[in-house]
């Protein structure tokens, strides 16, 4: 993967990243074993480390934003770099991206995942949770909030399938109800 931060932070190597990359490839790995394309959802993307991820493992329809234009332009440059990102004329519009909120992403994606701070992710519960189909990545989480994250998320009826932690900071890998059939780690 080749990810240049161009007016953006963030290269892929933080622990939060690394743990998210590892917990998305573990989701992805369980929605292949009956859906050949999973879709999916990438909030607060940066620049596009885990929507690059998502693609290269065989996600269908992903979906990417941020609310930073920066962010953004180089989410795009580094789907260009990785040969992700083509022409508006090349007919896929598997891969989507764009300047914004969650709000304009309607819909059910096999896979959320958002590698944001603990505080973002308890805002944004709701609104995360009501998306996601099957599987949830929720990443950086410091440890301090690590508890009342996974309290407030497993509240809302997803279950932990896996978590990690790395360096003071936790990721976790949720399964909504009729994902009862997955591993538990």
């Amino acid at each position: 993967m080749i990810i240049d931060p161009g007016p953006s932070f963030g290269s892929g190597d933080h622990p939060t990243t690394v743990m998210a990359v590892e917990l998305l490839e573990t989701a992805i790995g369980i929605l292949h074993k009956d859906i050949d394309s999973p879709s999916l959802l990438d909030v607060g993307t940066g620049t596009g480390v885990l929507a690059i991820a998502g693609k290269t493992l065989g996600t269908g329809l992903t979906v990417a934003f941020d609310v930073d234009p920066a962010a953004v332009f180089s989410a795009r440059r580094n789907f260009q770099l990785n040969g992700l990102w083509g022409t508006a004329s090349d007919g896929d519009d598997s891969l989507q991206i764009f300047v914004g909120g969650i709000d304009p992403t309607k819909g059910i994606f096999d896979v959320v995942a958002a590698n944001l701070v603990a505080p973002v992710l308890m805002r944004m519960l709701e609104q995360l949770t009501d998306r996601v189909g099957r599987l949830l990545v929720l990443s950086g989480i410091a440890d301090p909030m690590a508890d009342k994250v996974l309290t407030a998320y497993q509240a809302t009826g997803l279950n932990v399938i896996k978590r990690l932690r790395k360096n003071g900071w936790n990721s976790v890998l949720f399964g909504r109800g009729n994902c009862g059939d997955c591993p538990k780690f």
